[in-house]
């Protein structure tokens, strides 16, 4: 689950790629509809803690989830007793039901095949509070890394609509640009970043 994108030839942890990145635009924005400065949250793929950092300081609890072992370095020199580091794949970690406020997937979902994708998916919708919040982003079909051929998952707007059944789109954004991967590559992206919010069942 370490995103470094196809062909990068490399086995380098992303999270020593990018110490220094801020918190996600998503994160600050989920906060902003949450309107609380305390809860849990579940961070997946949380790699240099960046987005667990600022949850941290906005009051939350935090549980991040990346089996890289340099997030596990990051958190211990934080040291703050309200962080758990699960090191394991998403794939394998247990959400317990109703546990967590918010829950953030950033970068994350699209290096997992697609046939994973539901189940993972419905784990984290049974892992939210009643209008619990779930922010993620996937990529696009027109993303340059589709090309390769590679076994990552790109998704239509309505395919993640459709996939993220029994949750209520509160944000649904699509955008293109061109820019870097995280080993400073050219790059064409297309991502689809959403805010979801979990339903009554």
């Amino acid at each position: 689950m370490t995103p470094h994108g196809p062909r990068s030839g490399r086995t380098s942890s992303y999270a020593a790629l990018r110490p220094d990145r801020g918190p996600s635009s998503l994160v600050l924005d989920a906060l902003d509809l949450l309107r609380r400065g305390h809860g849990r949250a579940l961070d997946i793929g949380a790699g240099p803690l960046s987005d667990t950092r600022h949850l941290l300081q906005a009051g939350f609890d935090v549980d991040a989830v990346d089996p890289d072992a340099v997030t596990l370095r990051y958190a211990e020199r934080l040291g703050d007793p309200r962080l758990t580091v699960i090191p394991r794949d998403i794939r394998e970690a247990d959400i317990p039901a109703g546990r967590y406020d918010l829950v953030l997937a950033v970068h994350v979902l699209p290096f997992l095949p697609r046939r994973d994708l539901p189940g993972v998916v419905a784990a984290i919708r049974t892992g939210l509070t009643e209008d619990g919040l779930f922010c993620c982003t996937f990529f696009g079909v027109n993303d340059s890394w589709a090309r390769w051929g590679r076994p990552l998952t790109f998704l239509t707007r309505a395919e993640v609509h459709g996939l993220c059944t029994g949750l209520r789109a509160v944000a649904v954004t699509e955008r293109e640009y061109d820019g870097h991967d995280a080993h400073g590559r050219p790059k064409h992206w297309h991502i689809v970043r959403a805010i979801l919010r979990r339903v009554a069942p």
